[in-house]
């Protein structure tokens, strides 16, 4: 399947997205910390390398998650892949019946 910008936006855990001059930037339901996704070129791979403000680390995860694989093969698929570095752990926890917190974010130092 070939990702488009809107389809990586329109995940469910969402509540709010922004484009920014670097890339995007959204906000999770029940969570006001907005976390950006930094997009830029990647000439070795040949494709888009992302950065993220934040890392998450919900209440069913025993270390905060970072990507090992932060590129995708096109804009669109970087961003997909950023939103659901997030999103999916988050989801894991809400579907467990945790309360969505600004606790599980945790800042990007790097």
């Amino acid at each position: 399947m070939a990702w488009t910008i809107q389809e990586a936006l329109k995940d469910e855990s969402i509540e709010k997205t922004e484009v920014t001059g670097e890339g995007y930037s959204f906000w999770l339901k029940g969570i006001s910390t907005e976390i950006s996704v930094v997009l830029s070129v990647n000439p070795i791979n040949q494709g888009f390398n992302f950065k993220l403000s934040h890392y998450i680390k919900a209440p069913t995860q025993i270390y905060k998650y970072t990507p090992s694989r932060p590129w995708g093969d096109d804009e669109a698929y970087a961003l997909h892949l950023a939103i659901t570095a997030i999103t999916k752990h988050y989801k894991d926890a809400v579907r467990e019946g945790h309360s969505p917190s600004t606790s599980w974010l945790i800042p990007n130092k790097i």
